[in-house]
């Protein structure tokens, strides 16, 4: 079930990203390991709440959060919603978590919150998590951004991906 993020999750999201490899597979360099309690707040609580900008959710199973997941770049005009950040907890992984996380996001996007297109990205260091995008849910590979991000002195790019209603309408 997908719950609003709250600053009480801090401390178990801050625990997922413990490991420097996952927090830069989900993250990039884009909030600076290891993550801090004032930046989590500001931009997974604080504007959280208004539709127009992000939209933030854990996801729980039996009461507990196992993954973490949220809508960015909203653009009510042209219904379109952009995943920024996907994670599962490491030890809930290979449990169906993610793929279940996943699958309500989708239907939250394109049943409540009417979006047409939603996108994401993918470093090329994971190739894991792209092949999970296309293959579980139909994600389809628009281009590769070369040199986006720098890590440890070499460049990477990463995967744009999306899917459109269409799409999942048909997979459903």
């Amino acid at each position: 079930m997908l719950v609003a993020l709250e600053k009480d999750d801090f401390e178990v999201v801050a625990g997922w990203l413990a490991d420097p490899e996952d927090h830069f597979k989900v993250c990039g360099n884009a909030f600076g390991y290891p993550l801090k309690r004032e930046i989590f707040d500001a931009f997974f609580v604080e504007t959280a709440g208004d539709p127009n900008v992000r939209l933030c959710f854990k996801y729980c199973v039996d009461g507990r959060a196992v993954g973490m997941v949220h809508f960015t770049r909203i653009d009510r005009q042209n219904d379109f919603g952009h995943i920024g950040v996907a994670m599962v907890d490491p030890s809930a992984r290979s449990g169906g978590h993610g793929r279940a996380m996943f699958a309500a996001i989708l239907k939250k996007g394109f049943e409540e919150l009417n979006f047409h297109r939603i996108d994401l990205n993918v470093f090329q260091s994971n190739p894991r998590a792209l092949k999970f995008y296309q293959e579980a849910f139909g994600f389809k590979v628009e281009g590769l951004a070369r040199d986006t991000i720098k890590k440890d002195g070499d460049y990477q790019g990463w995967y744009t991906l999306s899917l459109l209603r269409p799409e999942w309408l048909a997979q459903q």
